[in-house]
């Protein structure tokens, strides 16, 4: 027999519009501060993350060492900072699900990844050790930056009602991909319409994105509230929140077994979602030491993926 009621919730057409025009305007500007954050962070994921940290890396090493294996150098700085994400990413986001200090946390890795994104700007003035100095920089930034994502995702189950979800989840890469345009074309510009030295370009471009992630994302931290949490848990201190979120993410990896196609899904998700992110993050590096690349032709093509992308997200 066919539940009908079944059929008829899967087949009812949600009004997105109308279940957001009824929050309230505090609710309404807590969406639009989280959504400033990616539209800021992005300048770190973009411009530094994608763009030019790996073909600078990939150069500063190159030139170190005489050799065109910058890429490879790259892979393994980035290989490097992923694996200890991976490692604490499950506890940072149990202890995120079950203590009220996300924007805490958040703050905490967005600070880290601000300043490191700052500071990698002077790596080349150290000459033949600018590539380790840019490689120790960006690891700690990249720790910031992806752990902050961790508790930033783990926002958006809070912000609106369960149907609006896709919604919120779309408009927030929408604006990621628009902010990472913006600041990348001005750093084209900073590239191509001036006369500087390149190491004060350089320096001048991870200023400007730490400016630009610090500026656009304090509107989360000022909009955007601290979640409520059912039976939320007291902090007793590092040790004891670290505890406690490990032995909940191995009773996760306990119980994962009695679903499997979650368990496949996952799987699979992570090794697309990884092999995307690979792509993503060794395109300018391979391009510095393989295809040999001129910068700011790099750059361009890296903005004209981005700039398609926002129309097809939306």
């Amino acid at each position: 027999m066919t539940d009908t009621s079944a059929v008829s919730n899967r087949t009812e057409k949600v009004d997105v519009g109308a279940l957001l025009d009824s929050m309230s305007p505090e609710e309404r500007k807590g969406i639009q501060g989280w959504y400033w954050y990616d539209w800021a962070n992005q300048a770190y994921a973009l411009t530094v993350m994608t763009v030019i940290a790996p073909q600078v890396m990939a150069s500063l090493y190159n030139l170190a060492t005489g050799t065109q294996s910058g890429d490879s150098f790259y892979a393994f700085v980035l290989t490097f900072s992923m694996i200890f994400v991976v490692a604490t990413a499950p506890a940072l986001g149990v202890i995120a699900d079950k203590m009220p200090i996300k924007k805490k946390l958040l703050k905490w890795y967005t600070v880290v990844g601000i300043l490191f994104t700052a500071v990698m700007g002077a790596a080349p003035y150290f000459g033949s050790q600018g590539y380790i100095v840019l490689a120790v920089m960006y690891t700690i930034g990249t720790i910031g930056f992806t752990g902050g994502n961790v508790i930033y995702y783990s926002f958006m189950p809070y912000l609106a009602p369960r149907k609006c979800q896709d919604h919120v989840s779309t408009w927030g890469y929408a604006y990621g991909f628009i902010g990472g345009s913006m600041i990348l074309i001005f750093h084209l510009i900073v590239l191509l319409g001036t006369s500087w030295d390149t190491n004060f370009q350089m320096a001048i471009i991870f200023a400007t994105s730490a400016i630009w992630w610090w500026g656009f994302g304090l509107q989360m931290f000022k909009w955007t509230p601290e979640p409520e949490i059912p039976s939320p848990m007291e902090w007793k201190g590092f040790k004891d929140a670290t505890k406690v979120a490990y032995s909940q993410v191995y009773q996760t990896f306990k119980e994962i077994k009695r679903f499997k196609v979650l368990a496949f899904f996952l799987l699979a998700y992570l090794l697309f979602y990884d092999g995307v992110n690979t792509i993503a993050g060794m395109a300018s590096a391979f391009g510095e030491s393989v295809l040999r690349l001129d910068q700011s032709m790099n750059v361009l093509l890296l903005l004209t993926v981005n700039i398609v992308a926002i129309p097809m997200t939306i």
